[in-house]
């Protein structure tokens, strides 16, 4: 299981990258992301009808979160393939950033949540 790469440099914390390995290949790993299984089981916080971000799951995450960097959480946690997945008058469920934040702390330190 992947945990993290912290000596990836992004200008984002939560930076997919950040999450995978990237294998001999050339390519991206997201099947080993620890972050990525775990994100799916991370308990409802709420849910967001959309509105006016159609297409666009930056301003999603802006909306929920006061930050653009979590559009991939909300993209993976609710199964959306692609921003056209986000239509206006679809409701999404979303995660505390608590929890969120928490999952980070156990990859960086490469140990299991605890419940």
């Amino acid at each position: 299981m992947f945990y993290i790469d912290n000596d990836t440099v992004t200008t984002d914390k939560y930076d997919m990258a950040k999450f995978m390995e990237f294998g001999e290949d050339g390519v991206f790993d997201s099947l080993s992301s620890y972050m990525l299984y775990q994100i799916p089981m991370l308990p409802i916080a709420g849910y967001y009808t959309l509105r006016t971000e159609e297409n666009r799951p930056d301003m999603l995450a802006f909306n929920i979160y006061g930050d653009t960097q979590y559009w991939w959480v909300l993209m993976w946690y609710n199964n959306f393939l692609k921003p056209q997945d986000l239509k206006v008058g679809v409701k999404i469920k979303y995660p505390s950033m608590s929890a969120i934040e928490q999952l980070y702390m156990a990859a960086s330190l490469n140990q299991k949540v605890i419940s």
